[in-house]
Protein backbone atom coordinates (compact mmCIF):
# COMPACT_ATOMS: atom_id res chain seq x y z
CA UNK A 1 0.00 0.00 0.00
CA UNK A 2 1.17 3.48 -0.84
CA UNK A 3 0.12 6.54 1.16
CA UNK A 4 -0.18 9.36 -1.38
CA UNK A 5 -1.63 12.12 0.78
CA UNK A 6 -3.05 12.57 4.25
CA UNK A 7 -6.38 11.06 3.19
CA UNK A 8 -5.63 8.94 0.12
CA UNK A 9 -3.80 5.67 -0.53
CA UNK A 10 -3.56 3.11 -3.33
CA UNK A 11 -2.69 -0.54 -3.73
CA UNK A 12 -3.13 -3.70 -5.70
CA UNK A 13 -5.81 -6.26 -4.76
CA UNK A 14 -7.14 -6.35 -1.22
CA UNK A 15 -7.54 -9.32 1.10
CA UNK A 16 -8.90 -9.69 4.63
CA UNK A 17 -5.58 -8.72 6.21
CA UNK A 18 -5.22 -5.56 4.14
CA UNK A 19 -8.82 -4.59 4.91
CA UNK A 20 -8.05 -4.86 8.63
CA UNK A 21 -4.97 -2.66 8.10
CA UNK A 22 -6.99 -0.06 6.17
CA UNK A 23 -9.65 0.03 8.88
CA UNK A 24 -6.95 0.47 11.56
CA UNK A 25 -5.48 3.36 9.53
CA UNK A 26 -8.85 5.15 9.59
CA UNK A 27 -9.91 4.48 6.00
CA UNK A 28 -13.64 5.08 5.66
CA UNK A 29 -14.14 4.35 1.95
CA UNK A 30 -12.68 1.86 -0.51
CA UNK A 31 -12.93 2.36 -4.28
CA UNK A 32 -12.41 -0.58 -6.61
CA UNK A 33 -11.35 0.49 -10.12
CA UNK A 34 -11.01 -3.07 -11.50
CA UNK A 35 -13.37 -4.82 -13.87
CA UNK A 36 -14.63 -8.19 -12.74
CA UNK A 37 -12.79 -11.20 -14.18
CA UNK A 38 -9.56 -9.37 -15.01
CA UNK A 39 -7.63 -12.39 -13.81
CA UNK A 40 -8.39 -15.90 -12.54
CA UNK A 41 -9.38 -16.14 -8.89
CA UNK A 42 -10.18 -12.44 -8.54
CA UNK A 43 -13.03 -11.66 -6.16
CA UNK A 44 -16.05 -10.06 -7.85
CA UNK A 45 -17.07 -6.49 -7.12
CA UNK A 46 -20.07 -7.81 -5.17
CA UNK A 47 -17.87 -10.12 -3.07
CA UNK A 48 -15.46 -7.25 -2.37
CA UNK A 49 -18.32 -4.93 -1.49
CA UNK A 50 -19.54 -7.39 1.14
CA UNK A 51 -16.03 -7.81 2.61
CA UNK A 52 -15.35 -4.06 2.73
CA UNK A 53 -18.73 -3.31 4.31
CA UNK A 54 -18.23 -6.09 6.88
CA UNK A 55 -15.25 -4.05 8.10
CA UNK A 56 -17.44 -0.95 8.49
CA UNK A 57 -16.16 0.91 5.45
CA UNK A 58 -18.04 2.26 2.43
CA UNK A 59 -17.45 0.66 -0.97
CA UNK A 60 -17.65 2.02 -4.49
CA UNK A 61 -16.91 0.44 -7.86
CA UNK A 62 -15.63 2.52 -10.79
CA UNK A 63 -14.18 0.02 -13.28
CA UNK A 64 -11.78 1.59 -15.78
CA UNK A 65 -9.35 0.24 -18.35
CA UNK A 66 -5.76 1.42 -18.19
CA UNK A 67 -5.22 4.67 -20.07
CA UNK A 68 -8.93 4.93 -20.96
CA UNK A 69 -10.13 7.52 -18.46
CA UNK A 70 -13.34 9.24 -19.49
CA UNK A 71 -14.78 12.47 -18.10
CA UNK A 72 -17.64 10.54 -16.43
CA UNK A 73 -15.11 8.18 -14.75
CA UNK A 74 -13.09 11.12 -13.48
CA UNK A 75 -16.24 12.94 -12.33
CA UNK A 76 -17.37 9.86 -10.39
CA UNK A 77 -13.94 9.62 -8.76
CA UNK A 78 -14.08 13.30 -7.79
CA UNK A 79 -17.37 12.59 -6.00
CA UNK A 80 -15.80 9.65 -4.19
CA UNK A 81 -12.90 11.82 -3.03
CA UNK A 82 -15.34 14.17 -1.33
CA UNK A 83 -15.30 12.12 1.89
CA UNK A 84 -14.84 15.06 4.23
CA UNK A 85 -12.29 14.22 6.89
CA UNK A 86 -12.37 10.52 6.09
CA UNK A 87 -9.68 8.57 4.30
CA UNK A 88 -10.15 6.90 0.95
CA UNK A 89 -8.27 3.92 -0.43
CA UNK A 90 -8.45 2.99 -4.12
CA UNK A 91 -7.15 -0.21 -5.65
CA UNK A 92 -6.77 -2.10 -8.89
CA UNK A 93 -4.45 -4.86 -10.10
CA UNK A 94 -1.28 -2.82 -9.54
CA UNK A 95 -2.44 0.52 -8.12
CA UNK A 96 -1.72 2.37 -11.39
CA UNK A 97 -5.30 2.99 -12.50
CA UNK A 98 -6.16 4.10 -8.97
CA UNK A 99 -3.35 6.68 -8.83
CA UNK A 100 -4.11 7.81 -12.38
CA UNK A 101 -7.74 8.53 -11.50
CA UNK A 102 -6.66 10.38 -8.36
CA UNK A 103 -4.17 12.52 -10.31
CA UNK A 104 -6.72 13.30 -13.01
CA UNK A 105 -9.43 14.13 -10.48
CA UNK A 106 -7.14 16.47 -8.60
CA UNK A 107 -5.95 18.16 -11.80
CA UNK A 108 -9.17 20.13 -11.59
CA UNK A 109 -8.24 21.73 -8.29
CA UNK A 110 -4.48 21.37 -7.71
CA UNK A 111 -1.38 22.22 -9.71
CA UNK A 112 0.26 19.49 -11.73
CA UNK A 113 3.58 20.11 -9.96
CA UNK A 114 1.98 19.51 -6.56
CA UNK A 115 0.30 16.30 -7.74
CA UNK A 116 3.55 15.10 -9.33
CA UNK A 117 5.41 15.85 -6.08
CA UNK A 118 3.00 13.77 -3.97
CA UNK A 119 3.09 10.92 -6.46
CA UNK A 120 6.88 10.97 -6.63
CA UNK A 121 7.16 10.97 -2.82
CA UNK A 122 4.86 7.93 -2.63
CA UNK A 123 6.62 6.11 -5.49
CA UNK A 124 3.58 6.30 -7.78
CA UNK A 125 4.05 6.72 -11.50
CA UNK A 126 1.64 9.05 -13.32
CA UNK A 127 3.66 9.50 -16.51
CA UNK A 128 0.91 7.87 -18.59
CA UNK A 129 -1.62 10.60 -17.69
CA UNK A 130 0.57 13.72 -17.67
CA UNK A 131 -0.70 14.95 -21.05
CA UNK A 132 -4.32 14.50 -19.99
CA UNK A 133 -3.55 16.30 -16.72
CA UNK A 134 -2.14 19.22 -18.73
CA UNK A 135 -5.33 19.34 -20.80
CA UNK A 136 -7.51 19.32 -17.69
CA UNK A 137 -5.36 21.94 -15.98
CA UNK A 138 -5.59 24.25 -18.99
CA UNK A 139 -9.37 23.84 -19.21
CA UNK A 140 -10.00 24.71 -15.56
CA UNK A 141 -13.50 23.48 -16.26
CA UNK A 142 -14.30 21.32 -13.26
CA UNK A 143 -14.29 21.85 -9.55
CA UNK A 144 -12.17 19.09 -8.04
CA UNK A 145 -11.95 17.47 -4.66
CA UNK A 146 -9.40 18.42 -2.04
CA UNK A 147 -6.35 16.23 -1.80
Amino acid sequence: MKQVSRNFSVSGPLDDESLLTLKAQGVTKVVNVRFDNEEPGQLSADELAAKVRSHGMEYSHIPVKANCYSEPDIARFIKELAVGDGKLHAFCRSGNRAIHLWALANSHSETRKYIEKLCSESDCNITAVLDLMKDIESEQAWIGANI
